[in-house]
This record gives structure tokens, sequence and C-alpha cells, in this order.
């Protein structure tokens, strides 16, 4: 027997199913993070201002990912894993923002939810979890799917939610 094609026989039996195979988006799962956060940050970006906000990225130098009209956005972009979440990884608590943005990218959707900083202080939009253990300045928040919201309804969201502030 062939070792390559045994290995490869056994790898295919032990790997989960991959829910990207096939998809529209699965360029994205192969990008690294940093690009990955830049794709998220520059996707919010033009599609609220298509619908008519405006909206400016802050720059890989400010404290500040994304502008939407006077409010300051933290944007955070994860896949969805196998186990229908994501990981939203790099959740600081100490940086200038308004609201905290997670973008969802799923194999054939995009989804999203965001909450304002304090909510996110205090475990409203989730538990955080430290990134490295004796550390409290990153820290991550897992979402299920369906904590998440279409990214069709962002601009209604947003228009509430500006409102508001």
């Amino acid at each position: 027997m062939n070792p390559v094609e045994l290995m490869v026989e056994v790898i295919r039996e032990h790997a989960p199913k991959d829910i990207w195979q096939g998809s529209p988006l699965v360029g994205y799962r192969q990008l690294g993070n940093t690009n990955r956060g830049e794709i998220g940050e520059e996707f919010v970006r033009r599609y609220v201002t298509s619908h008519g906000f405006r909206a400016r990225n802050g720059g890989r130098t400010s404290r500040t990912d994304l502008r939407i009209e006077a409010s300051k956005f933290e944007v955070k972009t994860a896949s969805l894993g196998a186990n229908g979440t994501f990981q939203f990884n790099h959740v600081r608590l100490d940086r200038d923002y308004d609201y905290l943005f997670c973008l969802g990218v799923c194999p054939s959707e995009i989804v999203f939810n965001m909450w304002r900083k304090g909510m996110v202080a205090e475990s409203k939009a989730g538990k955080l979890v430290r990134m490295a253990e004796g550390q409290a300045v990153t820290y991550k928040l897992t979402k299920k799917l369906d904590d998440m919201r279409p990214i069709e309804s962002l601009p209604t969201v947003l228009r509430t939610v500006l409102e508001q502030s």
C-alpha cells in the first residue's frame, strides 16, 4: 500500500465535515487574521456607505477601527466554525470606542451584531474570556449563529442605534 494514499484515507476518516467546501466566501477563510480584520472593516464601511451613512475607517495606526456618523466602532470579524459559533478575538476594553461591532462570515451569508461598550464590559454581550492566562487586556467573545442578525438588517438597526446616541 502507498503510505501517502493511506495517510490521505486516514485524514479523510478523521477530518470534520468542511462547511466551507464550495462556498462563495471560501476565499475569506484562506486569508490571515490581519487581512480578515481589514476586510471586515472595509466591508462594513462600504456597506453602510451604500445605505447613506457617513463612514470612514480609522486605519492601522488609529485607535478606532471605524467611525459611522459621529459614533466610534471597534470591528471584530470571525468566520463560522464547524460547531456553529464565531470566536471574536482581541476584544479590548481599554480602547476608545462606543460600540463593539461583530461581523460574522458564514459559507453563504454574512451576519452581525453590535453592543455598546458598557454592555460588553458588563458581560451583557456575552462572556468575555481572556485570550491568555494571567493577562486582562484582550478577550475573546464566542457567539452562536443564532445570536447574530442578517447583514441586510444593519441599516435599520444602525439608524435606530444612532438616533438613540
